[in-house]
């Protein structure tokens, strides 16, 4: 008679496999039992277990073994590149923060050992499909849009030999959705009470920050990078390209934000490193009040800072934050019936064959678009 082994205990009480019957180390997962391996093969097979488990979690057939550098590597390396972009100034922390966000979600869904060329169109289909539940329909497009934009960086930079096919499903909200979406929910708009009632709850710094957010479109990143270059306060302008563009602004500002902008300077911190010496807005320690930290969290201190004056003010609503000072800037702006003028000061991106051919804008036209907001604000 051929006596049978006794099935094997746990090496340890965490080791994710079973004893089978039949000899192997096996786990269930999704309602199904698989196997990787012979009892006395322990660490064999838990390295195939480990080689298939996000796979197997996930529902998908598992891969082939390849040369292919995995969708972590190829993740990694894109995140390296861009982080080297912000860092010289290509891309704004936001931008940044954008890809970082992306990436977590995308190794969240089909797991890190994968191999991108092996991602079929169908399942780029049900990762959209995923994502359409909880996203809005920008943040839906923008997950879209950077995905695609990282394996076509690496197919195009020789880290993978084929391009991913991402197949007909795989696209952003359709323009419909985003009117929907739109129509649906709250208008980011403050009424000039609203602005004015903020403004009274602010200290000084915070004060210049809304005043520049409604007198000329400038956003988070934008107060952040302000340097002192861009300021011409004798004449009254600000001369700054936007961050996440690149896009030539040139701003008049207010009599009362010059007044701000010059009482912030008797009060702005000493720096705290080198590199801080020269923007026009610093923390309490001498810090940007935007920035990306190195694990790529997002750090905003303006907008965590500015949410607790919209509570004393009694006006915190769900998604309201100092973004809607820029949707409210060009809501008001576009009255002065200068789109153009307006767009200009916004930094906005201008596709047109107009944009090709202008050289200038007048100051004349600047000035009335923000006159136009100033006169709707302080009626």
């Amino acid at each position: 008679m051929v006596k049978i082994a006794a099935k094997p205990k746990k090496p340890y009480p965490d080791f994710p496999l079973t004893a089978h019957n039949n000899g192997q180390w096996c786990k269930k997962i999704r309602g199904k039992v698989h196997f990787f391996g012979i009892w006395a093969e322990v660490d064999q097979a838990l390295a195939n277990y480990c080689e298939v488990r996000d796979d197997l979690q996930a529902g998908r057939q598992p891969r082939t073994t390849t040369s292919e550098p995995s969708l972590r590597d190829v993740c990694n390396a894109y995140l390296t590149r861009a982080r080297q972009r912000e860092e010289a100034g290509e891309i704004s922390p936001r931008t940044f923060q954008d890809y970082y966000d992306t990436v977590r979600v995308l190794l969240g869904h089909f797991g890190k050992s994968v191999d991108p060329t092996q991602i079929r169109p169908t399942e780029f289909g049900d990762f959209r499909t995923r994502i359409a539940k909880d996203y809005s329909s920008s943040r839906l497009t923008k997950t879209v849009g950077v995905t695609r934009m990282i394996l076509k960086w690496a197919y195009e930079s020789d880290l993978i030999e084929n391009a991913p096919k991402f197949g007909p499903d795989f696209k952003g909200a359709s323009r419909r959705a985003v009117r929907a979406q739109k129509h649906k929910g709250e208008k980011k708009l403050f009424s000039a009470t609203d602005i004015n009632s903020i403004l009274n709850h602010c200290d000084t710094t915070i004060f210049g920050m809304v005043l520049l957010g409604i007198n000329g479109g400038l956003g988070n990143t934008d107060i952040s990078s302000l340097r002192e270059e861009n300021l011409d306060l004798n004449a009254g302008w600000i001369n700054f390209p936007r961050p996440k563009t690149g896009v030539d602004r040139r701003i008049p500002l207010w009599e009362e934000s010059v007044a701000a902008l010059k009482a912030i300077r008797e009060l702005r911190p000493a720096a705290s490193k080198p590199e801080f010496e020269e923007l026009v807005f610093l923390t309490h320690w001498g810090n940007r009040w935007v920035n990306a930290d190195v694990g790529g969290k997002h750090n905003d201190q303006l907008a965590a800072k500015f949410r607790k004056i919209l509570e004393a003010a009694k006006l915190h609503r769900h998604g309201c934050g100092f973004y809607w000072l820029r949707h409210t800037f060009q809501t008001m702006g576009d009255e002065a019936k200068d789109p153009v003028a307006t767009a200009h000061i916004m930094g906005h991106v201008d596709g047109s064959m107009g944009s090709v051919y202008r050289e200038s804008i007048s100051d004349e036209r600047l000035r009335m678009v923000v006159d136009t907001v100033h006169s709707w604000l302080f009626k």
